[in-house]
C-alpha cells in the first residue's frame, strides 16, 4: 500500500526502483495535456501490437537525480531525465498499469514516454508526485537562503558604509 511521503531521504541513496516495460517513445507537440498523452499511449500500444514486438523490460529509478530508465537485463541506463525537464505525467484511463510522461530536453521539443508497470501504476505516479514536491521544497529553501544571504550581505555593506561615514 502506498504511504504518502515527501521525505528527502526516500529519494536519495539510490532512490526507488519499479519494474516496468517501456511501451515506447513518441515526439509530441506540447509540453502538457491529458488528451495528448492519452492519444500518445494509445498510438504507442498500437505500434507495439502492429509490429508484433514485446515491450522492452526496464527498471525505473526515481531519485533526486530524476527518472532513470534502465535496461532490466543489463542495467544500462537507456534514458536519464532530470526532474525539471519533466513537464507532465498522465495515467492511462484504460489501463491501471500504464502511464506516461512528457520530457523536454530544453531545445523546444518534447517526447512522450509510455510505460507499463509490473503492478498498478498508482504507486509510481504518486512517488513521482512526491519527488516533485521534495525537489520543489528544496529549491524553495535554496532560493530563500540565497535571498537571506544577499540581504545579510547588503546590510553588512550598509553597516560598513555608515561606519565609514561616522569615522570621517
Amino acid at each position: 500500500m502506498y504511504q504518502p511521503q515527501s521525505d528527502k531521504m526516500r529519494f536519495s541513496m539510490g532512490g526507488i526502483n519499479f519494474k516496468a516495460k517501456l511501451i515506447g517513445v513518441k515526439d509530441v507537440s506540447e509540453p502538457r495535456g491529458d488528451k495528448m498523452c492519452q492519444e500518445g499511449i494509445i498510438f504507442l500500444k498500437a505500434m507495439v501490437k502492429a509490429a508484433g514486438q514485446h515491450k522492452h523490460k526496464i527498471m525505473i529509478n526515481v531519485s533526486l537525480e530524476g527518472i532513470k530508465i534502465l535496461d532490466l537485463l543489463t542495467g544500462a541506463i537507456m534514458h536519464h531525465h532530470a526532474v525539471h525537464r519533466i513537464s507532465f505525467i498522465s495515467r492511462d484511463t484504460t489501463d491501471a498499469r500504464a502511464f506516461g510522461y512528457v520530457y523536454g530536453p530544453g531545445d523546444g521539443t518534447h517526447q512522450f514516454f509510455g510505460i507499463k508497470t509490473e503492478k498498478a501504476a498508482e504507486s509510481l505516479v504518486l512517488s513521482l508526485r512526491d519527488l516533485f514536491q521534495v525537489v520543489f521544497e528544496m529549491k524553495k529553501k535554496e532560493v530563500e537562503e540565497a535571498k537571506q544571504k544577499k540581504e545579510k550581505g547588503d546590510s553588512d555593506k550598509e553597516n560598513k558604509d555608515s561606519n565609514k561615514s561616522k569615522e570621517e
